[in-house]
């Protein structure tokens, strides 16, 4: 039995079809006794979207930094939820959840600490847990981003977090 994280990038699940792809390929690599988490990313060019978009409506969005981190991490949170359907879809239990997991410095955050409870939870009721890179939460609840690569430090951190054997990166 392994513990396994996998990381996958906005271009992996870029699309329907890929998202459909990246849980049939996990499930046909996964050993029956295989524990997986997934750390995803946006969609595609999601992010880069959404920052246009904000600059649509005000002039210099990043003087918002809450606001911005609170528009960003909803990329990574319709990733995770498409994700945990393809795998329940395809009879495999699955569940999305945010990354809670970094300080208040926003769309400059670091991670302080993760508390893996809730993922070993999950695991041990038969989940393939689908995480949220990319972002965390501070003290007080707010969304906070950890900065373009975050969803690999994300990834990074969370295997350590909660003693995975291994930590893949896909791009």
């Amino acid at each position: 039995m392994s513990l396994i994280v996998k990381k996958f990038g906005g271009s992996s699940v870029a699309t329907p079809e890929k998202i459909k792809n990246v849980a049939k390929r996990i499930l046909r690599e996964k050993a029956p006794d295989d524990r997986i988490v997934m750390v995803v990313s946006a969609m595609g060019d999601t992010t880069d979207d959404l920052i246009a978009l904000a600059g649509e409506v005000v002039e210099s969005p990043y003087q918002y930094t809450r606001e911005m981190d609170m528009l960003m991490t909803t990329g990574e949170q319709v990733s995770i939820a498409l994700l945990a359907m393809a795998f329940r879809a395809l009879g495999q239990p699955a569940i999305s959840l945010t990354g809670g997991m970094a300080d208040h410095a926003h769309t400059k955050g670091r991670i302080l600490g993760i508390e893996p409870k809730r993922v070993h939870e999950e695991l041990e009721k038969g989940n393939i847990v689908v995480i949220a890179g990319f972002q965390g939460t501070d003290v007080d609840g707010n969304p906070v981003t950890l900065g373009r690569g975050g969803s690999d430090t994300s990834a990074v951190a969370i295997a350590g977090a909660i003693g995975a054997d291994t930590c893949e990166i896909y791009t």
